[in-house]
Protein backbone atom coordinates (compact mmCIF):
# COMPACT_ATOMS: atom_id res chain seq x y z
CA UNK A 1 0.00 0.00 0.00
CA UNK A 2 1.40 3.14 -1.02
CA UNK A 3 1.44 6.13 1.14
CA UNK A 4 -0.50 9.70 -0.49
CA UNK A 5 1.36 12.20 -1.78
CA UNK A 6 2.32 14.71 0.51
CA UNK A 7 0.68 18.23 0.37
CA UNK A 8 2.90 21.11 -0.77
CA UNK A 9 3.52 22.70 2.77
CA UNK A 10 4.44 18.80 4.03
CA UNK A 11 6.49 18.64 1.19
CA UNK A 12 8.35 22.20 1.97
CA UNK A 13 8.70 20.97 5.71
CA UNK A 14 12.22 20.79 7.22
CA UNK A 15 11.71 17.44 9.07
CA UNK A 16 10.18 15.85 5.96
CA UNK A 17 13.27 13.40 5.43
CA UNK A 18 13.66 12.61 8.90
CA UNK A 19 12.94 9.07 10.66
CA UNK A 20 9.53 9.12 12.46
CA UNK A 21 11.19 7.98 15.50
CA UNK A 22 12.64 11.19 15.88
CA UNK A 23 9.50 13.56 14.72
CA UNK A 24 7.53 11.86 17.30
CA UNK A 25 10.19 11.41 20.27
CA UNK A 26 8.86 12.38 23.79
CA UNK A 27 12.61 12.82 25.42
CA UNK A 28 14.42 16.26 24.02
CA UNK A 29 17.37 14.28 23.45
CA UNK A 30 16.36 11.88 20.93
CA UNK A 31 14.04 14.92 19.18
CA UNK A 32 17.13 17.38 18.78
CA UNK A 33 17.22 16.48 14.91
CA UNK A 34 13.91 17.71 14.52
CA UNK A 35 13.71 20.76 16.89
CA UNK A 36 17.10 21.60 14.40
CA UNK A 37 15.28 20.90 11.27
CA UNK A 38 12.02 23.19 12.75
CA UNK A 39 14.76 25.93 13.44
CA UNK A 40 15.37 26.45 9.57
CA UNK A 41 11.20 25.50 8.36
CA UNK A 42 9.49 27.51 6.26
CA UNK A 43 6.13 26.12 7.21
CA UNK A 44 5.71 26.15 11.41
CA UNK A 45 2.30 27.65 10.77
CA UNK A 46 0.86 25.42 8.58
CA UNK A 47 2.46 22.24 10.45
CA UNK A 48 0.83 23.55 13.96
CA UNK A 49 -2.34 23.94 12.22
CA UNK A 50 -2.58 20.74 10.42
CA UNK A 51 -1.31 18.80 13.63
CA UNK A 52 -3.01 20.96 16.38
CA UNK A 53 -0.83 19.10 19.16
CA UNK A 54 -3.12 20.86 21.87
CA UNK A 55 -6.00 19.32 20.67
CA UNK A 56 -4.48 16.05 19.58
CA UNK A 57 -2.54 15.32 23.02
CA UNK A 58 0.43 15.39 20.58
CA UNK A 59 3.76 13.89 21.53
CA UNK A 60 6.60 15.13 19.29
CA UNK A 61 7.97 17.89 17.33
CA UNK A 62 5.78 20.51 15.52
CA UNK A 63 6.16 23.72 14.30
CA UNK A 64 9.49 24.00 16.60
CA UNK A 65 8.22 22.88 20.27
CA UNK A 66 8.61 19.32 21.34
CA UNK A 67 5.10 18.23 23.02
CA UNK A 68 3.68 15.96 25.24
CA UNK A 69 0.59 15.09 26.04
CA UNK A 70 -0.42 18.12 23.80
CA UNK A 71 1.96 20.34 25.83
CA UNK A 72 4.79 22.01 25.12
CA UNK A 73 8.09 21.35 26.82
CA UNK A 74 10.36 23.55 28.28
CA UNK A 75 13.95 23.08 26.85
CA UNK A 76 16.07 21.80 29.21
CA UNK A 77 18.55 25.21 27.97
CA UNK A 78 16.10 27.80 29.03
CA UNK A 79 14.93 26.03 32.01
CA UNK A 80 16.41 28.28 35.41
CA UNK A 81 17.14 27.08 38.56
CA UNK A 82 14.95 26.78 41.62
CA UNK A 83 15.26 29.46 43.69
CA UNK A 84 17.65 28.85 46.04
CA UNK A 85 19.41 26.60 44.02
CA UNK A 86 23.47 27.06 43.42
CA UNK A 87 24.13 28.10 40.03
CA UNK A 88 26.15 25.76 38.13
CA UNK A 89 29.70 26.09 38.41
CA UNK A 90 32.57 25.78 35.42
CA UNK A 91 35.98 26.71 35.51
CA UNK A 92 37.03 30.45 35.94
CA UNK A 93 39.63 31.73 33.56
CA UNK A 94 42.53 34.77 34.88
CA UNK A 95 40.27 37.41 33.87
CA UNK A 96 36.98 36.32 35.67
CA UNK A 97 38.92 35.99 39.21
CA UNK A 98 40.79 38.74 38.24
CA UNK A 99 37.26 40.87 37.93
CA UNK A 100 36.08 39.23 41.29
CA UNK A 101 39.17 39.67 43.39
CA UNK A 102 38.81 43.85 41.95
CA UNK A 103 34.81 44.05 43.16
CA UNK A 104 35.77 42.04 46.41
CA UNK A 105 39.19 44.12 47.68
CA UNK A 106 39.27 47.26 45.78
CA UNK A 107 36.20 48.56 47.90
CA UNK A 108 37.64 47.89 50.99
CA UNK A 109 40.73 49.59 50.39
CA UNK A 110 38.87 52.53 49.37
CA UNK A 111 37.18 52.56 52.71
CA UNK A 112 40.00 51.23 55.10
CA UNK A 113 41.88 54.58 53.50
CA UNK A 114 44.12 52.96 51.76
CA UNK A 115 45.32 53.50 47.97
CA UNK A 116 45.23 51.01 45.08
Amino acid sequence: MSQPDPTPWQAAAACAGLSPSVVFARRERQAAPALRACAACPVPRECEAAVAPAESWFDGVCAGRLWRNGRPVKPRSVRRPKPGAAAPRGPLDARTVAAQLDAVLLPAAGRAGGTA
